[in-house]
């Protein structure tokens, strides 16, 4: 079983002026933690957060994932 030690969870939108969305985007919710979960946690809070913030925005995730030597 795989465990994150630390994640930052970010979403991204356009910023709305003049009644038009331009092409600047802001970070409109972020969720961070230090705390250690599991792999199938982590993807029912994306899940789960994606439903809360989006609910039907049909946003495109993108995922970076790091592997470091523990110290």
């Amino acid at each position: 079983m795989i465990h994150i030690d630390k994640y930052e969870i970010k979403s991204l939108g356009k910023e709305w002026k003049n009644g038009k969305y331009t092409n600047k985007e802001n970070v409109t919710h972020t969720m961070t933690s230090n705390e250690c979960i599991s792999g199938k946690q982590f993807l029912n809070l994306i899940d789960e957060l994606n439903d809360a913030w989006h609910r039907h925005d049909g946003k495109d995730i993108h995922i970076q994932v790091t592997f470091k030597d523990r110290t």
